[in-house]
Protein backbone atom coordinates (compact mmCIF):
# COMPACT_ATOMS: atom_id res chain seq x y z
CA UNK A 1 0.00 0.00 0.00
CA UNK A 2 2.94 2.41 0.47
CA UNK A 3 4.40 1.76 -2.22
CA UNK A 4 1.06 2.73 -4.37
CA UNK A 5 0.52 5.63 -2.27
CA UNK A 6 4.28 6.90 -3.38
CA UNK A 7 3.84 5.73 -7.08
CA UNK A 8 0.35 8.22 -7.22
CA UNK A 9 2.78 10.97 -5.56
CA UNK A 10 5.10 10.83 -8.10
CA UNK A 11 2.80 10.77 -10.43
CA UNK A 12 1.02 13.69 -9.05
CA UNK A 13 4.21 15.96 -8.60
CA UNK A 14 5.45 15.18 -12.02
CA UNK A 15 2.30 16.18 -13.61
CA UNK A 16 2.36 19.53 -11.38
CA UNK A 17 5.49 19.63 -13.24
CA UNK A 18 4.51 19.46 -16.57
CA UNK A 19 1.22 21.79 -15.91
CA UNK A 20 3.45 24.58 -14.30
CA UNK A 21 7.16 24.13 -16.33
CA UNK A 22 6.04 26.36 -18.68
CA UNK A 23 4.65 29.29 -16.20
CA UNK A 24 7.77 29.01 -14.70
CA UNK A 25 9.86 29.89 -17.89
CA UNK A 26 7.72 32.56 -18.68
CA UNK A 27 8.01 34.07 -14.93
CA UNK A 28 11.58 33.88 -15.32
CA UNK A 29 11.65 35.66 -18.95
CA UNK A 30 9.85 38.53 -17.65
CA UNK A 31 11.79 39.30 -14.76
CA UNK A 32 14.50 39.51 -16.91
CA UNK A 33 13.22 42.01 -19.94
CA UNK A 34 10.55 43.80 -17.32
CA UNK A 35 12.44 46.89 -17.95
CA UNK A 36 12.05 46.51 -21.84
CA UNK A 37 8.11 45.77 -21.10
CA UNK A 38 8.50 49.05 -18.80
CA UNK A 39 9.86 51.13 -21.79
CA UNK A 40 7.22 49.96 -24.67
CA UNK A 41 4.90 52.54 -23.77
CA UNK A 42 4.02 55.54 -25.95
CA UNK A 43 5.25 58.65 -25.31
CA UNK A 44 3.26 61.64 -24.59
CA UNK A 45 4.82 62.96 -28.36
CA UNK A 46 3.42 60.23 -30.48
CA UNK A 47 -0.14 60.09 -28.78
CA UNK A 48 -0.16 64.25 -29.20
CA UNK A 49 1.11 63.87 -33.04
CA UNK A 50 -1.33 60.98 -33.88
CA UNK A 51 -4.50 62.15 -36.15
CA UNK A 52 -7.60 60.43 -34.21
CA UNK A 53 -8.91 57.55 -36.68
CA UNK A 54 -12.54 56.91 -37.50
CA UNK A 55 -13.19 54.10 -35.16
CA UNK A 56 -16.05 51.61 -35.56
CA UNK A 57 -16.88 49.51 -32.12
CA UNK A 58 -18.40 46.70 -32.16
CA UNK A 59 -20.95 45.12 -29.65
CA UNK A 60 -22.71 42.00 -29.00
CA UNK A 61 -25.94 42.14 -27.06
CA UNK A 62 -28.34 39.22 -25.88
CA UNK A 63 -30.89 40.25 -22.90
CA UNK A 64 -28.56 42.78 -22.10
CA UNK A 65 -31.33 45.54 -21.24
CA UNK A 66 -30.36 48.29 -18.65
CA UNK A 67 -26.55 47.20 -19.27
CA UNK A 68 -25.09 48.03 -23.05
CA UNK A 69 -27.06 51.39 -23.50
CA UNK A 70 -25.87 53.09 -19.78
CA UNK A 71 -22.15 51.40 -21.13
CA UNK A 72 -22.31 53.56 -24.51
CA UNK A 73 -23.61 56.41 -22.91
CA UNK A 74 -20.92 56.63 -20.05
CA UNK A 75 -17.97 55.51 -22.84
CA UNK A 76 -19.31 58.34 -24.79
CA UNK A 77 -19.69 60.77 -22.02
CA UNK A 78 -15.55 59.94 -20.15
CA UNK A 79 -13.52 59.29 -23.24
CA UNK A 80 -10.81 61.35 -24.04
CA UNK A 81 -11.42 61.18 -28.05
CA UNK A 82 -13.20 63.27 -30.75
CA UNK A 83 -16.65 61.94 -30.79
CA UNK A 84 -17.23 62.42 -34.00
CA UNK A 85 -14.74 59.61 -35.01
CA UNK A 86 -16.31 57.10 -32.84
CA UNK A 87 -19.31 55.25 -34.11
CA UNK A 88 -20.93 52.47 -31.88
CA UNK A 89 -22.87 49.10 -33.65
CA UNK A 90 -24.96 47.49 -31.43
CA UNK A 91 -26.28 44.42 -32.47
CA UNK A 92 -29.65 42.79 -30.77
CA UNK A 93 -32.25 40.03 -31.81
CA UNK A 94 -35.78 40.86 -32.95
CA UNK A 95 -37.24 38.70 -30.07
CA UNK A 96 -34.59 40.57 -27.24
CA UNK A 97 -37.54 42.82 -26.90
CA UNK A 98 -36.38 45.02 -23.85
CA UNK A 99 -32.82 45.35 -25.37
CA UNK A 100 -33.94 46.20 -28.97
CA UNK A 101 -36.49 49.06 -27.60
CA UNK A 102 -33.06 50.49 -24.84
CA UNK A 103 -30.35 50.25 -27.94
CA UNK A 104 -33.17 51.81 -30.29
CA UNK A 105 -34.23 54.59 -28.58
CA UNK A 106 -30.44 55.18 -27.58
CA UNK A 107 -30.14 55.21 -31.51
CA UNK A 108 -32.81 57.31 -31.88
CA UNK A 109 -31.13 60.51 -30.22
CA UNK A 110 -27.28 59.54 -30.84
CA UNK A 111 -25.92 59.82 -33.89
CA UNK A 112 -23.68 57.53 -33.44
CA UNK A 113 -24.89 54.80 -32.10
CA UNK A 114 -26.75 52.37 -34.74
CA UNK A 115 -28.90 49.85 -33.87
CA UNK A 116 -28.57 46.61 -35.72
CA UNK A 117 -31.54 43.55 -35.52
CA UNK A 118 -29.92 40.38 -36.51
CA UNK A 119 -31.79 38.39 -38.89
CA UNK A 120 -32.43 35.34 -37.07
CA UNK A 121 -34.02 35.04 -33.54
CA UNK A 122 -31.56 35.34 -30.25
CA UNK A 123 -29.15 33.67 -29.19
CA UNK A 124 -27.73 32.45 -31.86
CA UNK A 125 -23.75 33.11 -30.75
CA UNK A 126 -21.94 35.81 -29.87
CA UNK A 127 -20.04 35.28 -33.52
CA UNK A 128 -23.06 35.28 -35.96
CA UNK A 129 -24.21 38.16 -33.96
CA UNK A 130 -21.02 40.39 -34.92
CA UNK A 131 -20.81 38.93 -38.44
CA UNK A 132 -24.20 40.49 -38.67
CA UNK A 133 -22.92 43.58 -37.51
CA UNK A 134 -20.10 43.68 -39.50
CA UNK A 135 -22.16 43.00 -42.67
CA UNK A 136 -24.16 46.49 -41.64
CA UNK A 137 -21.08 48.35 -41.12
CA UNK A 138 -19.69 47.36 -44.37
CA UNK A 139 -23.28 48.57 -45.80
CA UNK A 140 -22.62 52.03 -43.95
CA UNK A 141 -19.35 52.05 -45.49
CA UNK A 142 -21.16 51.18 -49.38
CA UNK A 143 -23.39 54.07 -48.58
CA UNK A 144 -21.40 56.76 -47.25
CA UNK A 145 -17.92 56.04 -49.93
CA UNK A 146 -15.89 55.59 -47.43
CA UNK A 147 -14.26 53.15 -44.62
CA UNK A 148 -13.16 53.22 -41.63
CA UNK A 149 -10.01 53.08 -40.26
CA UNK A 150 -10.18 50.92 -37.06
CA UNK A 151 -12.37 48.31 -36.32
CA UNK A 152 -12.99 47.59 -32.58
CA UNK A 153 -14.41 44.49 -30.46
CA UNK A 154 -15.92 45.82 -27.12
CA UNK A 155 -18.55 43.56 -24.22
CA UNK A 156 -22.09 44.94 -23.35
CA UNK A 157 -20.63 45.97 -20.07
CA UNK A 158 -17.19 47.18 -20.08
CA UNK A 159 -16.52 50.10 -18.52
CA UNK A 160 -13.94 51.29 -21.74
CA UNK A 161 -10.65 53.99 -20.45
CA UNK A 162 -10.98 56.84 -21.34
CA UNK A 163 -7.76 56.80 -23.57
CA UNK A 164 -8.22 53.56 -24.62
CA UNK A 165 -9.49 54.91 -28.34
CA UNK A 166 -6.21 57.35 -28.45
CA UNK A 167 -3.98 53.70 -28.06
CA UNK A 168 -6.02 52.52 -30.34
CA UNK A 169 -5.31 54.94 -32.73
CA UNK A 170 -1.94 56.06 -32.24
CA UNK A 171 -0.71 51.86 -32.26
CA UNK A 172 -2.89 50.64 -35.28
CA UNK A 173 -0.46 53.63 -37.29
CA UNK A 174 1.97 50.95 -37.22
CA UNK A 175 0.91 47.61 -35.58
CA UNK A 176 -2.33 45.16 -37.33
CA UNK A 177 -4.43 44.42 -34.10
CA UNK A 178 -3.83 45.72 -30.91
CA UNK A 179 -5.12 44.30 -27.38
CA UNK A 180 -5.58 46.41 -24.26
CA UNK A 181 -5.74 44.65 -20.89
CA UNK A 182 -8.75 43.47 -19.00
CA UNK A 183 -8.84 44.15 -15.40
CA UNK A 184 -11.83 42.51 -13.08
CA UNK A 185 -13.60 44.29 -10.80
CA UNK A 186 -14.67 43.79 -7.37
CA UNK A 187 -18.08 43.70 -6.71
CA UNK A 188 -19.38 46.08 -3.35
CA UNK A 189 -20.32 42.95 -0.93
CA UNK A 190 -20.99 42.54 2.48
CA UNK A 191 -18.85 40.65 4.36
CA UNK A 192 -21.03 37.51 5.10
CA UNK A 193 -20.50 37.04 1.06
CA UNK A 194 -16.74 36.36 1.38
CA UNK A 195 -16.83 33.60 -0.78
CA UNK A 196 -18.53 35.14 -3.51
CA UNK A 197 -15.87 38.35 -3.10
CA UNK A 198 -13.01 35.24 -3.71
CA UNK A 199 -14.14 33.73 -6.27
CA UNK A 200 -14.76 37.29 -8.18
CA UNK A 201 -10.93 37.55 -6.70
CA UNK A 202 -9.59 34.41 -9.12
CA UNK A 203 -10.47 36.19 -12.08
CA UNK A 204 -8.58 39.44 -10.65
CA UNK A 205 -5.77 37.08 -9.78
CA UNK A 206 -5.31 35.59 -13.12
CA UNK A 207 -6.25 38.21 -15.45
CA UNK A 208 -3.13 40.30 -13.79
CA UNK A 209 -1.09 37.66 -13.94
CA UNK A 210 -1.70 36.32 -17.43
CA UNK A 211 -2.11 40.45 -19.20
CA UNK A 212 0.54 41.99 -16.94
CA UNK A 213 3.34 39.38 -16.98
CA UNK A 214 2.35 36.88 -19.30
CA UNK A 215 1.07 38.20 -22.86
CA UNK A 216 4.08 40.63 -23.11
CA UNK A 217 6.22 37.80 -22.55
CA UNK A 218 4.70 35.66 -25.36
CA UNK A 219 4.63 38.69 -27.39
CA UNK A 220 8.80 39.55 -27.06
CA UNK A 221 9.23 35.64 -28.02
CA UNK A 222 7.37 36.17 -31.44
CA UNK A 223 4.61 33.83 -29.92
CA UNK A 224 0.86 33.61 -30.69
CA UNK A 225 -0.86 36.26 -28.57
CA UNK A 226 -4.90 36.08 -28.61
CA UNK A 227 -7.29 38.57 -28.30
CA UNK A 228 -8.84 38.32 -24.80
CA UNK A 229 -12.63 38.87 -26.59
CA UNK A 230 -12.68 42.79 -25.54
CA UNK A 231 -10.52 45.75 -25.59
CA UNK A 232 -9.79 44.31 -28.55
CA UNK A 233 -8.70 46.28 -32.36
CA UNK A 234 -7.81 46.46 -35.44
CA UNK A 235 -7.20 48.12 -38.21
CA UNK A 236 -9.62 48.12 -41.37
CA UNK A 237 -7.41 46.47 -43.82
CA UNK A 238 -6.74 43.38 -41.59
CA UNK A 239 -10.33 43.08 -41.15
CA UNK A 240 -10.60 43.32 -44.98
CA UNK A 241 -8.20 40.42 -45.43
CA UNK A 242 -9.94 38.21 -43.38
CA UNK A 243 -13.82 38.99 -44.78
CA UNK A 244 -11.92 38.14 -48.31
CA UNK A 245 -11.87 34.36 -46.65
CA UNK A 246 -15.26 34.41 -45.31
CA UNK A 247 -16.58 35.84 -42.31
CA UNK A 248 -14.74 37.09 -40.08
CA UNK A 249 -15.78 35.13 -36.98
CA UNK A 250 -16.45 31.43 -36.95
CA UNK A 251 -19.88 30.86 -36.44
CA UNK A 252 -20.27 28.33 -33.79
CA UNK A 253 -17.18 29.00 -31.97
CA UNK A 254 -17.74 29.79 -28.18
CA UNK A 255 -14.37 31.61 -28.45
CA UNK A 256 -14.80 33.37 -31.73
CA UNK A 257 -12.27 36.13 -30.99
CA UNK A 258 -9.27 33.28 -29.92
CA UNK A 259 -9.80 31.78 -33.21
CA UNK A 260 -10.10 35.29 -35.03
CA UNK A 261 -6.73 36.25 -34.19
CA UNK A 262 -5.40 32.10 -34.01
CA UNK A 263 -6.82 32.42 -38.27
CA UNK A 264 -5.00 35.89 -38.66
CA UNK A 265 -1.58 35.01 -36.81
CA UNK A 266 -1.63 32.12 -39.47
CA UNK A 267 -1.39 34.21 -42.02
CA UNK A 268 1.66 36.38 -40.38
CA UNK A 269 -0.55 39.19 -38.61
CA UNK A 270 0.05 39.74 -35.15
CA UNK A 271 -1.62 41.27 -32.07
CA UNK A 272 0.13 43.56 -30.37
CA UNK A 273 -0.70 43.10 -26.29
CA UNK A 274 -0.08 47.13 -25.32
CA UNK A 275 0.46 47.33 -21.23
CA UNK A 276 1.11 50.41 -20.16
CA UNK A 277 0.82 52.73 -16.93
CA UNK A 278 -0.55 56.46 -16.49
CA UNK A 279 0.48 58.16 -13.49
CA UNK A 280 -3.67 59.90 -12.04
CA UNK A 281 -4.96 61.22 -8.68
CA UNK A 282 -6.33 58.71 -6.90
CA UNK A 283 -9.63 59.68 -4.48
CA UNK A 284 -7.52 60.53 -1.94
CA UNK A 285 -5.85 62.69 -3.69
CA UNK A 286 -2.28 60.92 -4.23
CA UNK A 287 -0.33 59.86 -7.58
CA UNK A 288 -1.11 56.45 -8.44
CA UNK A 289 0.36 54.12 -11.47
CA UNK A 290 -2.92 53.29 -13.47
CA UNK A 291 -2.94 50.60 -16.21
CA UNK A 292 -4.74 51.48 -19.31
CA UNK A 293 -7.20 48.75 -19.42
CA UNK A 294 -10.62 47.59 -19.91
CA UNK A 295 -13.17 46.69 -16.68
CA UNK A 296 -15.70 45.09 -16.37
CA UNK A 297 -17.26 42.67 -13.28
CA UNK A 298 -16.94 38.78 -13.95
CA UNK A 299 -19.40 35.98 -12.01
CA UNK A 300 -19.11 36.17 -7.79
CA UNK A 301 -21.15 32.81 -7.91
CA UNK A 302 -19.08 29.74 -8.62
CA UNK A 303 -21.36 27.99 -10.49
CA UNK A 304 -21.80 30.83 -12.62
CA UNK A 305 -17.76 31.00 -13.02
CA UNK A 306 -17.75 27.45 -13.75
CA UNK A 307 -20.33 27.96 -16.38
CA UNK A 308 -18.00 30.71 -18.07
CA UNK A 309 -14.71 28.98 -17.78
CA UNK A 310 -16.22 25.95 -19.05
CA UNK A 311 -17.52 28.03 -22.25
CA UNK A 312 -13.47 29.49 -22.78
CA UNK A 313 -11.89 25.83 -21.92
CA UNK A 314 -14.41 24.18 -24.31
CA UNK A 315 -13.43 26.74 -27.15
CA UNK A 316 -10.00 27.29 -26.58
CA UNK A 317 -8.92 23.78 -25.98
CA UNK A 318 -11.21 21.79 -27.64
CA UNK A 319 -12.86 23.64 -30.77
CA UNK A 320 -9.36 25.84 -31.87
CA UNK A 321 -7.50 22.28 -32.11
CA UNK A 322 -9.88 20.86 -34.74
CA UNK A 323 -9.50 24.16 -36.36
CA UNK A 324 -5.92 23.97 -36.92
CA UNK A 325 -6.15 20.76 -38.70
CA UNK A 326 -2.70 18.78 -39.95
CA UNK A 327 -1.39 22.30 -40.53
CA UNK A 328 2.20 22.42 -40.29
CA UNK A 329 3.37 24.47 -36.83
CA UNK A 330 7.09 25.14 -35.83
CA UNK A 331 7.95 23.36 -32.23
CA UNK A 332 7.93 27.22 -30.54
CA UNK A 333 3.91 27.61 -32.15
CA UNK A 334 3.34 24.11 -30.81
CA UNK A 335 4.55 24.68 -27.40
CA UNK A 336 2.42 28.15 -26.77
CA UNK A 337 -0.60 26.35 -28.26
CA UNK A 338 0.43 23.24 -25.82
CA UNK A 339 0.58 26.22 -23.39
CA UNK A 340 -3.34 27.15 -24.02
CA UNK A 341 -4.78 23.80 -24.56
CA UNK A 342 -3.08 22.16 -21.47
CA UNK A 343 -5.75 22.81 -19.22
CA UNK A 344 -8.05 20.80 -20.15
CA UNK A 345 -5.81 18.08 -18.83
CA UNK A 346 -3.83 19.88 -16.50
CA UNK A 347 -6.93 21.51 -14.48
CA UNK A 348 -7.98 17.80 -13.41
CA UNK A 349 -4.98 17.14 -11.63
CA UNK A 350 -6.37 18.94 -8.65
CA UNK A 351 -8.60 16.53 -8.01
CA UNK A 352 -6.39 14.01 -7.45
CA UNK A 353 -3.33 16.02 -6.12
CA UNK A 354 -5.42 17.98 -3.05
CA UNK A 355 -6.94 14.61 -1.78
CA UNK A 356 -3.55 13.61 -1.56
CA UNK A 357 -1.82 16.02 -0.10
CA UNK A 358 -4.51 16.27 2.53
CA UNK A 359 -4.22 12.01 3.27
CA UNK A 360 -0.03 13.28 3.20
CA UNK A 361 -0.64 15.23 5.91
CA UNK A 362 -3.03 13.31 7.85
CA UNK A 363 -0.79 9.94 7.92
CA UNK A 364 1.48 11.26 9.85
CA UNK A 365 -0.78 11.99 12.91
CA UNK A 366 -2.87 8.87 12.09
CA UNK A 367 -1.93 5.14 11.79
CA UNK A 368 -2.33 5.34 8.14
CA UNK A 369 -0.26 3.56 5.13
CA UNK A 370 1.81 6.31 3.60
CA UNK A 371 4.36 6.85 1.40
CA UNK A 372 8.71 6.91 2.37
CA UNK A 373 8.96 10.01 4.24
CA UNK A 374 12.07 11.14 2.53
CA UNK A 375 10.41 10.74 -0.91
CA UNK A 376 7.21 12.75 0.39
CA UNK A 377 9.83 15.09 1.94
CA UNK A 378 11.52 15.99 -1.57
CA UNK A 379 8.70 16.18 -3.29
CA UNK A 380 6.60 18.18 -1.37
CA UNK A 381 9.80 20.53 -0.93
CA UNK A 382 10.05 20.93 -4.81
CA UNK A 383 6.28 21.78 -5.11
CA UNK A 384 6.18 24.09 -2.40
CA UNK A 385 8.81 25.67 -3.40
CA UNK A 386 7.55 25.74 -7.36
CA UNK A 387 4.16 27.20 -5.50
CA UNK A 388 5.64 29.74 -3.67
CA UNK A 389 7.72 31.04 -6.50
CA UNK A 390 4.68 31.28 -8.53
CA UNK A 391 2.46 32.85 -5.37
CA UNK A 392 5.57 35.85 -5.40
CA UNK A 393 5.03 36.71 -9.05
CA UNK A 394 1.01 36.67 -8.71
CA UNK A 395 1.57 39.11 -5.53
CA UNK A 396 3.71 41.50 -8.41
CA UNK A 397 1.00 41.30 -10.72
CA UNK A 398 -2.43 41.90 -8.57
CA UNK A 399 -0.01 44.54 -6.18
CA UNK A 400 0.78 46.31 -9.67
CA UNK A 401 -3.14 46.64 -9.53
CA UNK A 402 -5.01 46.94 -6.89
CA UNK A 403 -2.55 47.32 -4.61
CA UNK A 404 -0.57 45.12 -1.73
CA UNK A 405 -3.82 44.65 0.54
CA UNK A 406 -5.49 42.79 -2.09
CA UNK A 407 -2.36 41.16 -2.81
CA UNK A 408 -1.89 39.55 0.38
CA UNK A 409 -5.75 38.63 0.55
CA UNK A 410 -5.13 37.31 -3.23
CA UNK A 411 -2.00 34.70 -1.42
CA UNK A 412 -1.88 34.73 1.70
CA UNK A 413 -5.27 34.32 3.15
CA UNK A 414 -4.77 31.95 6.18
CA UNK A 415 -1.02 30.94 7.34
CA UNK A 416 0.82 28.71 4.42
CA UNK A 417 -2.28 28.35 2.41
CA UNK A 418 -3.31 30.55 -0.14
CA UNK A 419 -7.21 29.88 0.05
CA UNK A 420 -7.80 31.97 -2.83
CA UNK A 421 -5.20 30.45 -5.19
CA UNK A 422 -7.34 27.43 -4.31
CA UNK A 423 -10.71 28.31 -5.19
CA UNK A 424 -9.38 28.88 -8.35
CA UNK A 425 -7.54 25.58 -8.85
CA UNK A 426 -11.27 24.06 -7.86
CA UNK A 427 -13.64 26.36 -9.85
CA UNK A 428 -11.08 25.63 -13.00
CA UNK A 429 -11.05 21.80 -12.21
CA UNK A 430 -14.74 21.86 -12.06
CA UNK A 431 -15.45 23.95 -15.29
CA UNK A 432 -12.63 21.42 -17.53
CA UNK A 433 -15.18 18.57 -16.02
CA UNK A 434 -18.40 21.18 -17.61
CA UNK A 435 -16.42 21.38 -20.70
CA UNK A 436 -15.95 17.29 -21.33
CA UNK A 437 -19.47 16.97 -20.53
CA UNK A 438 -20.07 19.43 -23.08
CA UNK A 439 -17.60 17.64 -25.65
CA UNK A 440 -19.16 14.14 -24.70
CA UNK A 441 -22.97 14.30 -24.49
CA UNK A 442 -23.93 17.95 -26.10
CA UNK A 443 -27.38 19.01 -26.29
CA UNK A 444 -30.05 16.86 -27.81
CA UNK A 445 -29.82 17.00 -31.42
CA UNK A 446 -26.38 18.63 -31.56
CA UNK A 447 -23.02 16.15 -32.54
CA UNK A 448 -20.37 15.56 -30.24
CA UNK A 449 -17.73 18.41 -30.47
CA UNK A 450 -20.41 20.90 -31.93
CA UNK A 451 -20.78 23.97 -30.05
CA UNK A 452 -23.61 24.32 -27.84
CA UNK A 453 -25.86 27.33 -27.85
CA UNK A 454 -24.59 31.27 -26.79
CA UNK A 455 -24.37 30.10 -23.08
CA UNK A 456 -23.96 33.76 -21.80
CA UNK A 457 -23.17 35.20 -18.31
CA UNK A 458 -26.19 36.55 -17.22
CA UNK A 459 -26.39 40.86 -16.11
CA UNK A 460 -28.90 42.89 -14.88
CA UNK A 461 -27.05 46.15 -14.69
CA UNK A 462 -23.98 48.19 -15.58
CA UNK A 463 -21.67 48.90 -13.28
CA UNK A 464 -22.49 51.70 -10.41
CA UNK A 465 -21.80 55.29 -10.28
CA UNK A 466 -18.76 55.06 -8.05
CA UNK A 467 -17.28 53.04 -10.21
CA UNK A 468 -17.29 55.38 -13.24
CA UNK A 469 -16.47 58.17 -10.81
CA UNK A 470 -13.00 56.01 -9.95
CA UNK A 471 -12.53 56.19 -14.01
CA UNK A 472 -13.32 59.43 -15.53
CA UNK A 473 -10.64 62.16 -15.54
CA UNK A 474 -10.18 65.12 -13.50
CA UNK A 475 -8.20 68.36 -14.32
CA UNK A 476 -5.47 66.46 -12.19
CA UNK A 477 -5.30 63.57 -14.29
CA UNK A 478 -5.13 65.36 -17.62
CA UNK A 479 -2.60 67.33 -16.34
CA UNK A 480 -0.04 64.83 -15.72
CA UNK A 481 -0.99 62.84 -18.86
CA UNK A 482 -0.40 65.66 -21.29
CA UNK A 483 3.18 66.17 -18.57
CA UNK A 484 2.22 69.58 -18.21
CA UNK A 485 3.23 69.25 -14.57
CA UNK A 486 5.23 66.85 -12.69
CA UNK A 487 4.19 64.39 -10.22
CA UNK A 488 5.39 65.62 -7.25
CA UNK A 489 4.48 68.80 -8.13
CA UNK A 490 0.75 68.31 -8.29
CA UNK A 491 1.34 65.88 -5.42
CA UNK A 492 2.28 69.26 -3.83
CA UNK A 493 -0.55 71.28 -4.75
CA UNK A 494 -3.39 69.12 -3.68
CA UNK A 495 -1.83 68.50 -0.30
CA UNK A 496 -1.30 72.18 0.60
CA UNK A 497 -4.72 73.34 -1.60
CA UNK A 498 -7.30 75.07 0.65
CA UNK A 499 -10.41 73.64 0.43
CA UNK A 500 -13.31 75.35 -1.98
CA UNK A 501 -9.75 76.67 -4.07
CA UNK A 502 -9.37 75.06 -7.72
CA UNK A 503 -6.52 73.50 -8.38
CA UNK A 504 -6.07 75.44 -11.48
CA UNK A 505 -5.59 78.30 -9.35
CA UNK A 506 -2.71 77.44 -6.87
CA UNK A 507 -0.95 76.05 -9.56
CA UNK A 508 -0.98 79.59 -11.48
CA UNK A 509 -0.60 81.30 -8.03
CA UNK A 510 2.91 79.45 -8.21
CA UNK A 511 3.46 80.08 -11.25
CA UNK A 512 3.95 76.32 -12.57
CA UNK A 513 1.84 76.04 -14.92
CA UNK A 514 1.18 78.62 -17.96
CA UNK A 515 -2.56 79.78 -18.59
CA UNK A 516 -3.29 78.94 -21.93
CA UNK A 517 -1.84 75.36 -21.10
CA UNK A 518 -4.21 75.24 -18.07
CA UNK A 519 -7.06 76.75 -20.07
CA UNK A 520 -6.57 74.26 -22.78
CA UNK A 521 -6.51 71.23 -20.12
CA UNK A 522 -10.27 72.93 -18.32
CA UNK A 523 -11.88 73.12 -21.76
CA UNK A 524 -11.03 69.73 -22.43
CA UNK A 525 -11.85 68.51 -19.14
CA UNK A 526 -14.96 70.37 -18.92
CA UNK A 527 -16.09 68.70 -22.94
CA UNK A 528 -16.47 65.60 -20.75
CA UNK A 529 -18.19 66.69 -17.48
CA UNK A 530 -20.39 69.09 -19.35
CA UNK A 531 -23.88 66.41 -19.21
CA UNK A 532 -21.94 64.33 -16.57
CA UNK A 533 -24.69 63.35 -13.91
CA UNK A 534 -24.45 64.21 -10.17
CA UNK A 535 -20.80 65.67 -10.36
CA UNK A 536 -18.66 65.03 -6.57
CA UNK A 537 -17.42 67.85 -4.60
CA UNK A 538 -14.18 66.43 -5.54
CA UNK A 539 -14.57 66.57 -9.51
CA UNK A 540 -15.91 70.14 -9.00
CA UNK A 541 -12.44 71.10 -6.87
CA UNK A 542 -10.57 69.62 -9.49
CA UNK A 543 -11.51 70.98 -12.90
CA UNK A 544 -13.63 74.17 -11.80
Amino acid sequence: MSEFIGAILVLVCFGYLVAIFDDLIFDLTYLLRRRRFQKASLSREELESDNPKRIAVMVAAWQEAGVVAEMVRATLRLMHYPEDRVEFFIGVYPNDEATLQEVRELARSNPHVHCVVNQKRGPTSKSQNLNEVFAFIQDLENIRNREFDIIAIHDAEDVIHPYAFRFYSALLSHKDMVQLPVIALFPKLPWWRWLNRMVAGTYADEFAENHLHHMPVRESFGLFVPSAGTGFALRRDVVSFLAAEGPIFREGSLTEDYDMSLRLWQKGFKVHFHVQRLKRIDDRGRIRNEVVAIKEYFPSEIRAAIKQKARWIYGITMQSPKEMGKRRLSFKDRLVLWRDQKGKYTNLIHFVGYPLALYSVLSYFLDWPHADPRLTLWLSGGILAITLERLLMRFAAIKSVYGVSEALRATLVLPLFPLRWFVGNIINALATLRAWRMYFWPARGARRGTAPAWDKTERKSYVPMEVLESVRRRLGDVLLFYEDVSPQVLARALREKPPGTPLGEVLLREQVLDPYRLRLRITETQERLRNEPNRSAMAMDYSD
